[in-house]
């Protein structure tokens, strides 16, 4: 019971990081087009379209990891050097950047001189989404060294607390489950508000 409880808590943290990096994401989307507009903007380059979403899928699903695994790591051993877990906001900031469509360009990046946004690169923006996904796996990979060489740095081993889930932390079990359901609720509309996307669920 207890093993499924540390599962739990440490899946419900996972899941409202990738919720809240999914509306972030579409949220920046939105400043200048829609998932509607990317998915009849790129009704001839299927390639694009489906690299596109793996890619957007992965990095959500890779941020919620990082989120569980630095939780994780706090409770167990401490802080880590934020090398390992720097890659992580990096990952979510170039998400941010190239979650606009192709043909409209992104807002941050020609907020920063680039002119014509995505459509400046030369495979439309896949290569900030391909970027991001690695700035995201990195510290996963860098995570999960550090908790199998137990947080040793150097000649220097923490000495290792009980990272399971307690009576304790029931609040904070509430909590994460009040606003995942926030969350979830926020995402939800979001999507159905997607003419294309509230079409498809319609029929």
């Amino acid at each position: 019971m207890a093993k499924n409880l540390t599962s739990a808590f440490y899946g419900l943290i996972g899941l409202a990081a990738s919720l809240t990096l999914f509306l972030i994401l579409y949220w920046s989307l939105t400043l200048n087009s829609s998932i509607t507009n990317i998915i009849i903007n790129t009704r001839d380059q299927p390639v694009y379209f489906w690299f596109y979403s793996l890619l957007t899928f992965g990095t959500i699903v890779l941020f919620g990891i990082n989120a569980a695994l630095f939780v994780f790591r706090i409770r167990k051993y401490g802080f880590p050097k934020i090398t390992k877990q720097g890659g992580t906001g990096l990952g979510a900031l170039v998400g941010i950047a190239a979650s606009s469509c192709p043909v409209c360009g992104s807002i941050i990046l020609s907020s920063i001189g680039i002119a014509g946004g995505l459509a400046a690169f030369p495979f439309q923006g896949i290569e900030l989404k391909a970027l991001s996904f690695a700035f995201m796996a990195l510290p996963v990979w860098l995570t999960m060294k550090d908790l199998k060489n137990k947080g040793c740095e150097g000649n220097y081993c923490p000495v290792p607390a009980d990272a399971s889930f307690k009576k304790t932390d029931t609040s904070w079990l509430i909590i994460l489950l009040i606003l995942i359901t926030i969350l979830a609720f926020a995402s939800w509309n979001k999507l159905v508000s997607e003419p294309l996307i509230a079409k498809f669920l319609s029929v």
